[in-house]
């Protein structure tokens, strides 16, 4: 898997909870979020660093 993941998101109308269950199935994954940048209104990209303990 690699280090890192650059996600594109659209948080739609519904707004942040969607981003939130998006940002915690990657910790799953053994990502953890390393910033969130908003692109425009609904838009952002996500940037995930894999966990060190994560092989």
């Amino acid at each position: 898997m690699p280090k890192y993941l650059v996600e594109h998101f659209d948080t739609g109308p519904a707004g942040y909870p969607g981003m939130q269950a998006f940002i915690n199935e990657k910790a799953a994954e053994g990502y953890a979020l390393l910033q969130a940048v908003p692109r425009n209104t609904y838009h952002w990209v996500l940037f995930f660093k894999r966990e060190p303990d994560c092989a």
